[in-house]
């Protein structure tokens, strides 16, 4: 009787043990398949970054930003692409969002427009989930016309003003740059606004007694916003650059001027370390006048 009963007690307890062990085979396993699970972006605001750069050259040869709003389920989003080392400048100096998606099984996925094309001619795209600080971008249908954000690419999100490994490895706090300009392909490579913001047409007015006929702005750096701005009254077109935080103009100087009719004109480069240099120009002929280099908001002579 009593063998009988310590058999029955051993059995009960081989049976436990085997659930036990069963249910922590299930745990390891589900384990398992969590860590293989898609990453889920739990917050896409921000602003993201692509960046490729050679490790001798001054200028990357390519720069992809977005700035992401999002709002429940749907986002929209401003890009700024630099293509062929800043030779293709697809970007809008001003808030425009030419991003638009929605959440759907883990990514967004939307329509853009080029800033080279209309709003009308549209792309589209899906952006999906690597882990917290890293999105890519993908062109799933290229719209008509001209455009020249990357077809794919990785972007990593910027924290503190910095840009994360993935990108150039400068841990300066300088943004997405249009840095180099020159005067001569002014025209051709850059987009000026048409209509500044208005807190940027009355501070000019303000400071300079002109009319902010056209703006862009070319760099964002330590909480300063620089920016060009034409005025194109009377018989030149002048062009200033000016230092902005909070909107409020702190510094600024004329850099170009077309001097009408004269041969003569004053035009100025600014190169990819905010150094800017102003010429008289004859033909084809420069002559340099000044130098001035670009520090916490102000431009100081050389």
């Amino acid at each position: 009787m009593r063998f009988l009963i310590l058999s029955f007690l051993l059995i009960l307890s081989c049976k436990e043990n085997n659930a036990k062990a069963t249910d922590k085979e299930v745990a390891i396993s589900a384990h398992v398949e969590n860590k293989n699970e898609v990453a889920v972006q739990n917050n896409w605001s921000g602003e993201w970054i692509y960046e490729k750069k050679s490790a001798n050259a001054d200028v990357p040869e390519e720069q992809f930003t977005l700035t992401i709003v999002q709002e429940g389920d749907h986002i929209k989003a401003q890009y700024c692409a630099i293509a062929n080392s800043g030779d293709k400048i697809d970007c809008e100096s001003e808030e425009k969002y030419n991003v638009t998606g929605t959440l759907q099984n883990g990514k967004i996925v939307g329509e853009f427009f080029s800033f080279f094309g209309t709003s009308g001619n549209k792309g589209k795209f899906e952006i999906s989930t690597i882990d917290n600080n890293k999105i890519q971008w993908k062109v799933t249908g290229a719209p008509k016309g001209d455009f020249y954000a990357p077809d794919n690419c990785v972007l990593v999100k910027k924290s503190n003003n910095a840009v994360s490994e993935v990108s150039s490895g400068n841990s300066d706090s300088k943004t997405a740059s249009l840095l180099p300009i020159d005067y001569k392909d002014l025209e051709s490579k850059q987009q000026f606004s048409a209509q500044p913001e208005d807190w940027l047409q009355k501070a000019f007015l303000k400071k300079f007694d002109l009319t902010a006929d056209s703006s862009i702005k070319i760099f964002s750096e330590d909480g300063y916003d620089i920016y060009l701005i034409k005025n194109v009254g009377g018989d030149s077109e002048l062009v200033y650059v000016i230092s902005t935080k909070e909107n409020a103009i702190l510094n600024g100087m004329n850099i170009a001027d077309s001097n009408g009719d004269s041969e003569t004109v004053k035009t100025f480069s600014i190169d990819e370390d905010d150094n800017i240099s102003i010429y008289n120009e004859t033909g084809s002929k420069r002559k340099l006048t000044g130098k001035y280099a670009y520090n916490q908001g102000q431009f100081i002579k050389k």
